[in-house]
């Protein structure tokens, strides 16, 4: 019998519509339960994780602050820096920081720190000392007074920095400090200021002004904040007092915000107590002040040069010097330099006088520091090869530069040894040597001699009967290197340039109207009144002059005449002849000429020059004039107060064609000493420095 069997259809039977509104909604309730799970978990870990990153920032800005504090030698209640550039100052320009909040910025930590030559926290680094503070770098300089810099903590657009400030001489190396810094300054990110070669370092964000709460302690165990060093009721100079008090500080960080949709809060709070207690001073040392008037010291150098020098002055950076010569206008000699020396080259016997003022940051010294010297008259001439001075009455062996630049000769000086031709009697420092080989007459042993001065400064004595004794007075020249001009001069009877080393033929003039010929000629004519040059107008003399010369190591005459012609007189010898003379121009030139008082039956010889005497502003005195018919070894005239050595000044001469010697004393005395002739003796070579 057949049964009924289920179909097919009514096994496959799924969820009803009822059935599906009933278990949609379970599952959809136990995903969301499961998503909100899942990101109240996620969030727990990015707040936690926001809250910790929080704690470490915080925790990580104090420990700065409290390496800093450790470090310092002070609190300020303002930087005591002054701000360099236009973008150091808490508004990114010109504003000062101050300790206390104002209302807006907050409060501030600001500290004054040691420069150090590397990173402070380094056992390798030292401090830099300030150059001249009172010691020069060296092995004494840790007794100088160290650089300092501002530290600041401070809270700007919710974010804590920490900025350097630098004093503005910084990194100028050896003019002002030891050495070079390793700090430098510091400006917000993103400003352009040369003067700042870093950033700012950025510790906290998200922090409120009020939010950096700094206080200060008098000792390291005290329990109770000073009240004034942070109050901003207090001055500024009553917040600086109590800061000076305060050995301890601590700095708190309170930060709250929001990260994953929670509020987060950190805070930490650090206290440090300054390393070295008794360094609150520095602060108030470096603060530049205007430095004190130098105290400034002269002395000589041969050959001629005025040496001014003065102690550092303690917190002088540089020197301004000014200097005059003569009395002139001062003019500047040195500026911005930190050597504590100046040098002054001068002519002899002329003042200079310097005056000296003290720079630094804050200003230059109230008043100057002064001093003047007058170079003396005579350096001493070194001797070498036996020769010495002959003996006090006689002028000792010196040269002299004058004021208007010309060398002069003096001294008569001896030789144990009959001394060789050639030999070096002392030689002449730089800027007292002729540009070519001059030679010169003079005496010894009441006889002629030659001397010659070198290029090199060498005085060669080159011939003479003896070593008994020497005069170098009446040389005189006008050295290398002069203002004046040479013009050469054309020569005439065959005479020639002798060359081989020896001066050219040429003249020129001096600022006082002195002409001065020179050269070494050779093998022209010796015929008596042979001319074998001639000065053009403007440097002749006004009357008909004798001047001594050598030739051939022999004394010879070369005559003047106003026409300007030189003329060959006395010996008739060629082989060379010097040209070594000088004479006053017919006019134009400085001073008075005076006539000369005779003595002892000596008498003007008619036509000729007449016997006067002149002295320039350089106190060389020239004597001029012919005479006749006096007695030899007699005083020939006497010159006054104002024209006289202050020893016998032994001058060699020329008289009735042949060598003479003529003498000056200090009592202003001219003495017709060995070859004098009543017949007739030529003044021309009386010519010295006045010095009484």
């Amino acid at each position: 019998m057949l049964k009924n069997k289920p179909s097919s259809n009514s096994l496959k039977r799924g969820f009803t519509i009822v059935e599906m509104l009933i278990i949609a909604p379970i599952v959809i309730l136990t995903i969301g339960a499961f998503v909100t799970v899942i990101v109240n978990m996620t969030g727990d870990v990015l707040a936690t994780r926001s809250s910790n990153v929080l704690a470490y920032s915080i925790q990580d800005a104090l420990n700065r602050i409290e390496d800093d504090v450790k470090l310092s030698t002070t609190f300020l209640e303002a930087n005591n820096i002054s701000l360099t550039g236009s973008h150091q100052g808490f508004d990114d320009n010109v504003a000062n920081f101050a300790n206390v909040d104002n209302g807006t910025n907050g409060n501030m930590l600001i500290l004054n720190t040691l420069a150090t030559t590397g990173n402070p926290l380094s056992p390798t680094s030292g401090l830099i000392y300030l150059t001249g503070q009172p010691n020069a770098c060296g092995a004494t300089q840790n007794q100088n007074t160290p650089m300092t810099m501002n530290v600041i903590y401070f809270v700007k657009n919710n974010t804590l920095w920490r900025r350097s400030i630098m004093p503005s001489n910084y990194a100028t190396g050896l003019t002002v400090s030891c050495n070079t810094p390793w700090q430098q300054p510091s400006c917000a990110p993103g400003v352009a200021d040369s003067f700042c070669k870093t950033q700012d370092v950025r510790l906290v964000d998200g922090i409120n002004p009020s939010d950096f709460v700094v206080q200060y302690f008098n000792t390291a165990d005290a329990t109770a904040a000073n009240t004034v060093a942070g109050n901003n009721a207090a001055t500024p100079a009553n917040r600086h007092i109590a800061l000076q008090s305060t050995q301890t500080a601590t700095a708190t960080i309170n930060i709250t915000k929001t990260a994953a949709g929670r509020q987060i809060s950190q805070s930490g709070t650090m206290r440090a107590t300054r390393l070295d207690i008794n360094a609150s001073t520095i602060a108030d040392v470096i603060t530049p002040t205007t430095p004190a008037t130098p105290a400034v010291t002269a002395s000589f150098s041969v050959p001629n040069t005025a040496n001014f020098t003065w102690p550092a002055v303690p917190g002088a950076t540089s020197y301004t010097v000014n200097y005059n010569i003569a009395g002139g206008t001062y003019v500047n000699g040195s500026t911005g330099s930190a050597a504590t020396s100046f040098s002054m080259t001068a002519a002899n016997n002329q003042s200079v006088c310097v005056t000296l003022s003290a720079v630094n940051s804050a200003g230059t010294s109230s008043s100057f520091g002064s001093a003047c010297m007058i170079l003396p008259l005579w350096n001493s001439l070194q001797m070498s090869n036996n020769w010495t001075d002959y003996s006090d009455s006689f002028a000792s062996a010196g040269y002299t530069k004058t004021s208007t630049g010309i060398i002069v000769l003096k001294g008569l000086v001896k030789n144990a040894v009959t001394p060789a031709s050639n030999t070096i009697i002392g030689t002449l420092p730089a800027g007292y040597r002729p540009a070519e080989i001059y030679m010169f007459a003079t005496s010894t042993i009441d006889t002629s001699a030659r001397v010659d001065v070198r290029p090199d400064g060498a005085i060669i004595f080159n011939s003479g009967s003896s070593g008994g004794w020497l005069s170098l007075d009446g040389i005189s020249f006008v050295p290398v290197g002069s203002p004046y001009a040479w013009t050469p001069l054309s020569l005439t009877n065959s005479w020639v340039n002798y060359n081989n080393g020896y001066s050219t033929a040429g003249y020129t003039k001096d600022s006082e109207g002195r002409v001065f010929t020179k050269g070494l000629i050779a093998n022209g004519g010796t015929g008596q009144g042979a001319v074998f040059t001639t000065l053009p107008a403007g440097y002749r003399p006004s009357e008909y002059l004798h001047m001594p010369t050598t030739s051939n190591n022999l004394s010879d005459l070369v005559s003047v005449d106003t026409a300007g012609n030189l003329l060959t007189k006395s010996i008739a010898q060629n082989a060379y002849r010097s040209m070594q003379h000088r004479f006053y121009a017919a006019s134009g030139y400085k001073g008075t000429w005076n006539n000369l008082t005779l003595l002892n039956g000596w008498t003007v010889y008619a036509g000729y020059a007449t016997p006067q005497y002149i002295k320039g502003t350089d106190n060389i005195v020239t004597v001029k004039g012919l005479i006749n018919s006096g007695t030899p070894g007699t005083i020939i005239a006497q010159l006054p107060v104002g024209y006289r050595p202050t020893k016998i000044m032994l001058l060699n001469g020329t008289c009735n064609l042949a060598y003479c010697r003529i003498d000056v004393y200090p009592d202003g005395n001219i003495y017709s000493r060995a070859g004098t002739s009543s017949v007739w003796t030529a003044l021309e070579a009386v010519t010295f420095i006045a010095e009484q």
